[in-house]
């Protein structure tokens, strides 16, 4: 059937109804944060930049619908920086898990769960066996850091981008939320941040704000519209790679 959108909080509920019935029963929920990535990208990137790879993803495989994304997710080390929303682990783990058992009752087959900040993965791996213990649908995650990074490490590798502009709000997902969303950009305040090496734990000790007073690593100023769109696209296709899989579509 042909539906006006694929992101489920625009459609009514008889049109999910319907799309349900005919078919369409996989939906995407994606998860991100509030959080500060420096100077040049709104703190809604991380939310922003999943709900965009989810309509990416449903319009790839063509039978699925795409939950409202999980806004605010695991962000404390970032609270240093105003604007910063941070949920608790279980506070997140209770909201997927709300999300999972309402969509499951609706009939939806297959539940798709993804993140695009990474420190969102311990919490909502963590849920994972509670929620299937309680949901017929089949669990699909693409909850691997490396499922994530590797499409943006191969882009800029093969662009000969350099390593210094590699990290939290550098060159990837900076071009990446440039081609999917131009608004959260200021291309003015393109700037390299901290590009030295840091330990996960002395980030999740002290803060990014010890580490970095602008607070982005890595170097947005070697971000293109060429590179966004050659991020996004092997993202798309990766995590659309790996649903189908899991579904065991006869075509994957």
């Amino acid at each position: 059937m042909e539906l006006r959108s694929t992101l489920l909080e625009e459609l009514t509920w008889t049109e999910i109804d319907s799309a349900i019935d005919e078919g369409v029963k996989t939906v995407i929920v994606p998860a991100g944060s509030v959080e500060q990535h420096g100077p040049h990208l709104g703190i809604l990137k991380d939310a922003a930049w999943a709900e965009a790879i989810g309509v990416e993803m449903a319009e790839e495989l063509g039978d699925a619908l795409v939950a409202p994304v999980i806004r605010p997710g695991c962000s404390d080390h970032h609270m240093g920086f105003s604007g910063t929303i941070s949920y608790r682990p279980e506070t997140l783990m209770r909201v997927l898990e709300d999300y999972c058992t309402s969509l499951d009752s609706h009939g939806f087959e297959h539940i798709v769960l993804f993140s695009m900040h990474g420190g969102n993965f311990p919490a909502m791996n963590a849920i994972l066996p509670s929620i299937a213990a309680e949901v017929d649908a089949q669990l699909i995650t693409l909850l691997d850091k490396g499922l994530l990074i590797d499409p943006l490490m191969e882009s800029l590798d093969e662009m000969e981008i350099s390593a210094d502009a590699r990290g939290h709000g550098g060159a990837a997902v900076t071009a990446s939320v440039w081609h999917l969303r131009p608004d959260l950009v200021r291309e003015a305040e393109f700037t390299p941040g901290f590009t030295g090496d840091v330990s996960t734990s002395t980030l999740t000790m002290n803060g990014l704000d010890a580490v970095t007073e602008l607070g982005h690593m890595g170097d947005p100023t070697e971000a293109t519209l060429e590179l966004g769109e050659a991020v996004t696209d092997r993202i798309v296709t990766a995590f659309s790679g790996r649903i189908r899989d899991e579904r065991g579509d006869l075509d994957a």
